[in-house]
């Protein structure tokens, strides 16, 4: 018999949602990269961009991804620092790049 507060259950139950939905992310998506919790979390508060988040999640420099995408170095340091908005042409090149959509890459 295990007992837990009512508050220890819906934490489980929640928990074991988040890991079906993982799990079936997975099976959906085998090629699609991860992101680490702290990275996420950065993206979220608004102190990362996107594109800085996947772009460290899967081990690239600045100057690797943007080789990957037929980019200069430096339009990648730009849009990471939000000091542009890339156009469009820009976005599909590094999210293609990347294995992922233009709407993950983006603010």
């Amino acid at each position: 018999m295990i007992v837990m507060t009512r508050a220890e259950y819906e934490d489980l139950i929640e928990d074991s949602g988040d890991i079906a939905l993982i799990r079936q992310a997975e099976i959906d998506y085998p090629d699609a990269p991860g992101m680490l919790s702290d990275l996420a979390s950065a993206v979220w508060a608004g102190e990362l961009h996107p594109l800085a988040a996947w772009r460290k999640s899967v081990g690239l420099t600045q100057a690797e991804l943007a080789a990957a995408a037929g980019l200069r170095p430096a339009t990648v340091s730009d849009i990471e620092s939000r000091k542009i908005d890339p156009r469009l042409s820009t976005l599909k090149a590094l999210a293609k790049a990347l294995k992922l959509g233009i709407e993950d890459i983006t603010d």
